[in-house]
């Protein structure tokens, strides 16, 4: 049965965001045409007002039926109307039953003919109109937030200029506390398995939380804004243990996340916690950033905005400026020292400058590790073990070769 959702007439019902329903016309009339096909008796379906909205006799659409106005403002659960009786105009014998749906009265159906005869027709087909305005409301309910989730998802990614007065209502309405703070994480599923099936699943697992606000993306990633700030089910309101809590809240979704999914490798990128709406997007692009710069670490471990900004700001800055601090810098770089000094900074900061550890980690003799590292330090004028501008400088140098090594491989594939 279709269901007209109206502005408020009396004894509609109201649903999700302040909208109400009521019983529509159309809807009535074509359930008792379908019930027509196997009935012979009359069904009438009355709105709150006594008018008969749906009728299997069409001369009686649009009048009016005392004995369901009485019915409704008695509160009764019945009335049976009896052959002999002092009827009021328009009422015919029959019985007479209340429509509720939730608690609330919608209007009222009755069945023509002798009570004795139609009582338990009438309670049957009470149960059915109930039922089919239920369903009806529930897949409208449905419905309705899946196109306002839709909405509030292009709002949050792609739309600069939307009022935060409007994103904030949208997402009231969805029970979304603004207030909340969240990150964009970015789960890279494998083939085979899809983004909506894989979130109804950690959904049903108990992984996601009412205040997640989570959606398919183009690629067949899942996007998910993760809401944060509780340490040991405390909420955390000052500064202390944010940063904390954002590394270990995020860890802890993306490796429950995987063992529910049954997903081992699952590829989990994380911008930055944001607490305003109009940030939202700025923590999705920087996962977005991960995802493609930022090779995955595999078991579910996430890999953090936070722990890559110094790339991150020079891949963001303009190439002009870039030219201007590091081109005639890397020029000069040897090419011995251009071939193995990214790959040696990242073994060395994985293994948190311990020189043995590291070696090991790139599979070479701890002497090979210390001629390079002399190289290194001769071409930088400092130690980047010990001087932090020597590291900045050299986390520069291989970012921008990166960059400029992507520039050239363009051009010649333009070519």
């Amino acid at each position: 049965m279709d269901i007209d959702r109206g502005p408020g007439a009396r004894g509609d019902l109201p649903l999700e965001g302040g909208e109400r329903l009521r019983l529509d016309a159309q809807g009535a009339g074509s359930f008792l045409q379908k019930l027509g096909e196997r009935l012979d008796y009359n069904i009438n379906i009355m709105d709150r007002d006594g008018i008969i909205i749906a009728s299997r006799d069409p001369a009686r659409v649009g009048t009016y039926h005392a004995a369901a106005r009485h019915l409704l403002e008695s509160g009764g659960r019945e009335e049976r109307i009896f052959p002999g009786d002092h009827l009021p105009e328009g009422t015919k014998p029959g019985v007479n039953l209340p429509l509720e749906v939730r608690g609330e009265i919608l209007g009222v159906v009755g069945v023509t003919g002798d009570p004795g005869a139609v009582g338990d027709l009438a309670q049957a087909v009470k149960t059915s109109i109930e039922s089919m305005i239920e369903l009806e409301s529930m897949r409208e309910a449905v419905m309705n937030r899946r196109s306002r989730k839709s909405q509030l998802m292009a709002y949050l990614l792609y739309e600069e200029n939307v009022p935060e007065s409007s994103v904030v209502a949208l997402a009231g309405k969805l029970g979304y506390d603004p207030s909340v703070p969240r990150a964009a994480l970015l789960l890279r599923l494998p083939a085979g398995k899809g983004p909506e099936e894989t979130l109804a699943r950690v959904k049903a697992r108990g992984i996601h939380d009412s205040q997640d606000i989570a959606s398919a993306v183009p690629d067949g990633s899942l996007l998910v804004f993760r809401s944060l700030g509780r340490v040991g089910g405390k909420e955390v309101r000052t500064g202390e243990g944010v940063l904390g809590s954002y590394r270990e809240e995020v860890r802890a979704y993306c490796r429950d996340f995987a063992r529910e999914t049954g997903i081992r490798d699952l590829a989990c990128y994380a911008g930055a916690p944001q607490r305003d709406f109009s940030r939202y997007r700025g923590s999705y692009r920087q996962a977005l950033w991960l995802a493609s710069r930022v090779p995955g670490t595999g078991g579910a471990e996430p890999v953090l905005i936070l722990d890559h900004l110094d790339t991150f700001f020079l891949a963001r800055t303009p190439r002009v400026i870039l030219d201007d601090a590091l081109s005639y810098v890397s020029a000069f770089v040897p090419p011995e020292l251009r071939r193995t000094l990214a790959v040696t900074l990242e073994a060395l900061e994985a293994s948190g400058f311990n020189a043995k550890e590291a070696a090991a980690r790139l599979g070479i003799h701890r002497n090979t590790l210390s001629a390079r590292l002399e190289r290194i330090t001769s071409f930088l004028g400092c130690d980047p073990r010990g001087d932090a501008g020597a590291l900045s400088l050299s986390r520069a140098i291989v970012t921008y070769q990166r960059l400029r090594e992507g520039v050239v491989q363009d051009a010649q594939e333009r070519g």
